[in-house]
């Protein structure tokens, strides 16, 4: 049986070690590495929601390139995009930006990002874990 996008990205959560097994991030704060490129920073927002980013600099201001909020969902085995930002295009984009009402298209292209992205990190660029800080 073929996986959703979102059983997809879950799966690529825990394969590069950001969820564990239960689907938990067990750090508030992970920094991953890969020779010559941006180090993607990940963080803790809430129990379910978490923040990934690659951030560059720009006139000494920190830039998004990109920054996407993640909600997890351990108990369905699924992950979702739910925000996209990227500073040096002026670009934020949310897939749920009112209670009860989504962006249906906005929604399917901003998952398949988020697992191209990820899936391009794990088996293209080999980013590894680097810092992991808990509160």
């Amino acid at each position: 049986m073929r996986r959703t996008v979102y059983e997809m990205i879950y799966a690529r959560l825990q394969q590069m070690g950001i969820i564990d097994e239960s689907g938990k991030m067990q750090a508030d704060y992970m920094k991953f590495v890969s020779s010559g490129l941006m180090p993607l920073n990940v963080d803790k927002l809430t129990s379910d929601t978490i923040a990934l980013a690659h951030n560059g600099k720009q006139n000494g201001d920190v830039m998004a390139d990109p920054d996407m909020e993640v909600r997890v969902y351990p108990d369905l085995k699924m992950a979702e995009a739910l925000t996209f930002r990227n500073d040096y295009m002026g670009i934020y984009q949310e897939v749920y930006p009112e209670p009860g009402k989504y962006y249906p298209k906005l929604k399917k292209e901003l998952n398949e990002f988020l697992n191209n992205w990820l899936k391009n990190m794990i088996d293209l660029q080999g980013y590894q874990l680097a810092v992991e800080k808990r509160e």
